[in-house]
C-alpha cells in the first residue's frame, strides 16, 4: 500500500499580518478568521478525497482556533500538542530581523553560520525542533493503549494543522529528508502536505 494514503496531511495556518519579524511563539492572529481557514482546509480535504480521524495543531491560536473549527464541521476529534509549537527565537521574539543583526550581530552570524546546530540566545536550533517533532510523529504510531473502538478512527489519517518550522521539520523527520533540503522548499498557507506515517500505524490500521 502507498505509505501516502493513510499518512499525516498537514496544512500550514493562514498568513500572519507581520513580515521580516521573529514571531515564533508570539500568539499572532492570522490575517483569515478561523471559519474561512477551516472551510479552506475542508474544501481542499474535499478535492483529495480525505476524511481525517483526528485534526492536532500547537496551542497558537493561529493553528488552534481553525482546528477547532475544523474537528467542529467534521466531527472529530481535536488534540491541541505543544510538541507542535513554532520554533522559539528565545530573546529574539518580536523583534525584527533587521534589528537583530544591526544589533547583535556577533549572535546573528553564528545563527546564519550554524542554524542546524544554533539557536537564537534563549531559543532552538533546527535540531531542537526535528526532536520534539519527532517524538510528535512517532506517537502516532503508537498502538499501546488503543482499544478496539478506536481501530476505525485511527484508520483514517490524522490531520495537522501546523508552523512551517514543524512541516519542515516532519519532512526531515518522516520522509528523511536533508534540513536543507527542507529548508528550501516552500511551505504554502493552507496548502496540504502529506507525510508517512510510522510503520507500526500502518500496521494498525491494517487491523
Amino acid at each position: 500500500m502507498d505509505p501516502l494514503a493513510r499518512g499525516l496531511i498537514a496544512f500550514r495556518h493562514a498568513p500572519v499580518a507581520l513580515s521580516g519579524v521573529c514571531y515564533g511563539r508570539l500568539d499572532v492572529a492570522a490575517a483569515l478568521p478561523p471559519e474561512a481557514a477551516a472551510a479552506a482546509i475542508e474544501r481542499a480535504l474535499h478535492e483529495l478525497c480525505v476524511r481525517p480521524g483526528v485534526v492536532f495543531s500547537s496551542p497558537l491560536s493561529r493553528c488552534a482556533l481553525p482546528a477547532a473549527e475544523l474537528a467542529a464541521r467534521l466531527g472529530v476529534p481535536r488534540a491541541i500538542d505543544d510538541r507542535l509549537l513554532e520554533i522559539s527565537y528565545g530573546a529574539w521574539e518580536g523583534r525584527a530581523f533587521a534589528d537583530i543583526e544591526r544589533d547583535d550581530p556577533a549572535a546573528y552570524a553564528a545563527w546564519l553560520d550554524g542554524w542546524e546546530r544554533v539557536g537564537p540566545p534563549g531559543g532552538e536550533s533546527a535540531l531542537d525542533v526535528e526532536s520534539r517533532v519527532r517524538s510528535f510523529w512517532r506517537e502516532l504510531g503508537d498502538a499501546a493503549g488503543v482499544d478496539v473502538a478506536d481501530v476505525a478512527s485511527r484508520a483514517r489519517p490524522p490531520l495537522l494543522v501546523a508552523h512551517a518550522g514543524v512541516l519542515r521539520a516532519l519532512r526531515v523527520v518522516a520522509r528523511g529528508a536533508s534540513w536543507l533540503a527542507a529548508m528550501s522548499a516552500p511551505v504554502p498557507h493552507l496548502t496540504a502536505e502529506r507525510f508517512p506515517l510510522p510503520p507500526s500505524a500502518l500496521s494498525l490500521a491494517d487491523l
